[in-house]
């Protein structure tokens, strides 16, 4: 019998048993999509299971832990027992949209795997993944996104990367690069015909992709929930069929929501917890050199960058997911 754990999200888990532990899961979707909440939820479903567990953001810990709190998903007790460590890319600028220009050290991926091992982690979200699978040079990019991917599965951990909406072929190409190599994908888009975002499930492993989805609200003092008119899903079906990337691909190209449009109830919560903050800034990592370079400006790195593992090339017992 195959072993699934929780994702975090009830109704996906409710569907689908939960997602593949010590694998890798993909999270795509626009600013705003909800990426990062998919990514609280993940975080709250380990500390639930009295799993360790480690999230690295482009958001400011303090505003993880405030937004936690306001969606009933506290993280400030884990984060005062040690049980969670939240990590910044400090250097990344909000509105600037290229989180590939953060530089990563060449032992980036050690010094995170040593954090991991050393806090023995067992949950991890990479909010976002972009500039670890980022290279200046594409021609060894399938090499690169294989050898990360099999990198965290190899660290014994359950991981969950987020990635932005591809908005190019470039983009597109590097998703189904990670896509491939990973057994669960998912993409968030916002239905503007039902006012509610959407989780189209691209691909699972032994089962058939679901275009169609999930219907649901980001609501205050409750998280993800399923939305209100939308019908209750029936267990998934083993696969009979290869996984459409076209399909899901045509499905992450929905219509971008206006501002305002993003669950209103959320986006008017203004309650900030003083209470919280303290502990999420006395919680909070140092990570310092996975910041920008800047001691060596314009610095990229190279094929293998981050201290990921040398690229290996599929073989026997080696294919993608």
């Amino acid at each position: 019998m195959i072993i699934k754990t929780p994702l975090g999200i009830p109704f996906f888990d409710a569907k689908y048993g939960g997602i593949y532990p010590n694998r890798v899961a993909l999270v795509t979707g626009r600013a705003g999509a909800g990426k990062t909440i998919v990514g609280l939820h993940f975080i709250a479903q380990a500390l639930r299971q009295q799993e360790r567990a480690l999230m690295l953001s482009t958001r400011p810990s303090q505003d993880l832990v405030i937004t936690a709190e306001s969606l009933n998903l506290p993280l400030a007790p884990a984060i005062e027992s040690g049980a969670l460590t939240l990590l910044e890319y400090n250097e990344f600028v909000p509105g600037r949209d290229h989180e590939a220009n953060i530089n990563l050290p060449p032992d980036g991926f050690i010094q995170l795997k040593e954090i991991i091992e050393q806090q023995a982690v067992q949950r991890v979200v990479i909010d976002s993944v972009l500039p670890w699978i980022t290279l200046p040079d594409a021609t060894h990019l399938p090499e690169h996104v294989f050898s990360l991917v099999r990198a965290f599965e190899r660290l014994g951990v359950t991981a969950l990367f987020t990635l932005p909406r591809p908005v190019s072929a470039p983009a597109v190409r590097l998703r189904k690069l990670v896509e491939d190599v990973v057994p669960v994908s998912i993409s968030l888009n916002h239905d503007q015909g039902v006012q509610a975002h959407q989780m189209v499930v691209n691909k699972y492993l032994g089962l058939n992709a679901d275009p169609e989805g999930f219907f649901f609200d980001i609501i205050v003092h409750k998280g993800i929930a399923l939305h209100a008119a939308a019908p209750v899903a029936a267990p998934a079906k083993p696969a009979t069929s290869p996984v459409s990337i076209a399909a899901a691909t045509a499905a992450a190209q929905q219509p971008a929501p206006p501002p305002s449009s993003v669950s209103p109830t959320y986006a008017q919560h203004a309650h900030l917890s003083e209470a919280v903050a303290p502990a999420a800034s006395k919680g909070r990592a140092s990570f310092a050199s996975l910041m920008l370079n800047q001691s060596q400006p314009g610095a990229r790195p190279a094929p293998g960058a981050a201290g990921v593992p040398p690229p290996m090339r599929a073989g026997p017992g080696r294919g993608g997911a």
